[in-house]
């Protein structure tokens, strides 16, 4: 009788105290999502993306810097750099004037002084982006092939290796984070484009064994983008065009990709909002990767 004389009284207790916990715990909740607010908001952030004074490395810096990152336009055509650059500058809610940098990513001497005049003019680098790349067409038979496979790894891989390698003391102070393009031609294959293709799953894996090693304080993640419309794909505008079209009938999501989606998926790696993910591939292709090995 005493025990449940006891128990009646201190209910009220017990019940008080199981109510904090709960709003306690839920405070903590919230406090913690609201540390995630404006995840796309990049002000005092640098961001270098390699290949930015067109197609996808373009819509990726024009991106950055609408969400207030301070953005390095880079490539070979200092005409499309300026172009890019003035987009970039229009776009920045402070109207952030890029750094331009003419330099060919296959150089290792331009390759380091893009990089000298990134940390010279900001002070740091808080995101790589590894865009940078070409296309060539060359099946094991070919004549050509070892020639072009040569090219391919020296413009494809070696400078997103060389480059995350000379960046890694600069993102180490800034927890920073490297994202690579790569294509889904490095996880389905076709017919056709050995050189090519071997030169895009070089760079997954990269990704993969760089997230290991620069773990916690460094995030390593890989874009594998479809068919994107951008001046990547160069010839005949009516043959191009006929080409699309065909293959956004073998795409799930109809339609071929715009380098906007890429754009998004790089700035959402970046974010702190894909701040447990690492190591990883993000495919940006429509779902044409399940299609991809039966279109030619």
């Amino acid at each position: 009788m005493n025990l449940l004389f006891i128990i009646i009284n201190l209910f009220p207790l017990f019940l008080a105290i199981a109510n904090a916990n709960i709003l306690f715990n839920l405070d903590n909740a919230n406090k913690q999502y609201n540390q995630l607010d404006d995840p796309r908001n990049f002000t005092g952030k640098v961001v270098l993306t390699t290949g930015s004074s067109s197609g996808i490395g373009a819509g990726i810096a024009k991106l950055f810097a609408q969400l207030g990152a301070n953005v390095v336009i880079t490539g070979r055509n200092q005409t499309e750099i300026q172009l890019v650059a003035n987009e970039c500058q229009q776009l920045s809610p402070k109207k952030l004037k890029p750094l331009q940098v003419k330099a060919d990513v296959s150089n290792s001497t331009e390759l380091q002084s893009l990089l000298d005049q990134t940390i010279k003019t900001y002070g740091q680098l808080d995101v790589l982006v590894n865009n940078a790349g070409m296309g060539a067409g060359a099946a094991v038979t070919d004549k050509q092939f070892m020639p072009v496979f040569d090219k391919l790894m020296a413009v494809n891989l070696r400078p997103y290796v060389e480059l995350s390698h000379l960046s890694v003391p600069y993102l180490n102070k800034t927890n920073g984070t490297i994202i690579s393009i790569s294509s889904v031609s490095a996880i389905a294959p076709t017919k056709g484009v050995l050189a090519y293709s071997v030169s895009k799953a070089a760079i997954d894996m990269m990704g993969r064994v760089l997230a290991l090693e620069l773990g916690p304080n460094i995030r390593v993640n890989t874009i594998n983008p479809g068919y994107i419309d951008t001046p990547f794909h160069q010839g005949d505008r009516k043959i191009i065009d006929e080409l699309m079209k065909y293959i956004s009938s073998k795409t799930p999501m109809k339609r071929i990709g715009r380098p906007e989606d890429v754009a998004d998926a790089c700035v959402w790696l970046a974010s702190r909002s894909a701040s447990f993910i690492t190591g990883a591939n993000l495919v940006v292709d429509g779902g044409i990767v399940y299609n991809i090995g039966g279109l030619f």
